[in-house]
Parts: structure tokens; sequence; C-alpha cells
């Protein structure tokens, strides 16, 4: 998978990066079905634990996201990444997924470190069954 996404980060690839059960959400123009299309508009901000330090809050990943169907913003939100959020957000991602498929979780990259991280660095993976 991690080397799909470099393909197409180095073809400027704006379709959507997905196998059967796995949708690649970046910065980029994603199509999550034949109607929409997610994309993270930007970060707007990191406080989440960096990997290897003992930290006494988790921390979170705030971003902007948006759900585009034919060209037009349907929906913009602003969405907590948090152990207290991922029901709310996998509530707002199913509402943008195939009605066959059912999203089982997500997980977003890369973890947080020391190094400052770019808006092109985050993707955020929904697994579907």
């Amino acid at each position: 998978m991690f080397i799909v996404f470099l393909l197409c980060v180095f073809t400027a690839c704006k379709s959507a990066k997905v196998s059967s059960n796995v949708v690649v959400l970046t910065f980029k123009n994603e199509k999550v079905t034949s109607d929409y299309v997610l994309v993270v508009n930007k970060i707007i901000s990191d406080s989440r634990c960096p990997i290897g330090t003992n930290c006494i809050w988790a921390g979170e990943l705030v971003m902007e996201l948006s759900a585009i169907q034919n060209n037009e913003i349907k929906e913009t939100v602003v969405m907590t990444f948090s152990p207290n959020s991922n029901e709310e957000n996998k509530t707002w991602f199913q509402k943008y997924i195939p009605n066959n498929k059912k999203l089982i979780k997500y997980q977003i990259t890369p973890s947080k470190t020391e190094k400052p991280l770019e808006l092109k660095d985050y993707k955020i993976e929904l697994i579907l069954e």
C-alpha cells in the first residue's frame, strides 16, 4: 500500500488509492465512491504524544476535511482525532463510503514525531469490510 501511495504522489495522481477494503485519504482529492470525493484541507493542530516519549495526555490531531459531490463542497468539518472521538468520526466517514461497505476502523499516519510534519505527510486509511 505504501508503494501505491508513493507512486500516486510522484505521478500527481488525483484518483482514489483504493484497494477492495482500504481507502486512503490525503491532502489531494480522493474519490471514495462514484458520488463523493473526500479531501484533507488542513491540519489545525497536532498535539499527539510523540513516539518514544511518555506523556500524561495522549493528545489529539485536529484537521479540516471536506466531502465534495459533483465538484461542489457538500460538507466541511473540523474533526478531532483522539481516543474519545473514534465513534463520532467513524459515523461521519460512514456517510461517504459505499452502502455495501462498513467502516471497521480508521488509522492516521504518520505517528507524531519530534520532527515537524507537513500537510502532505498525513493520511487517513479507512479500513472497510
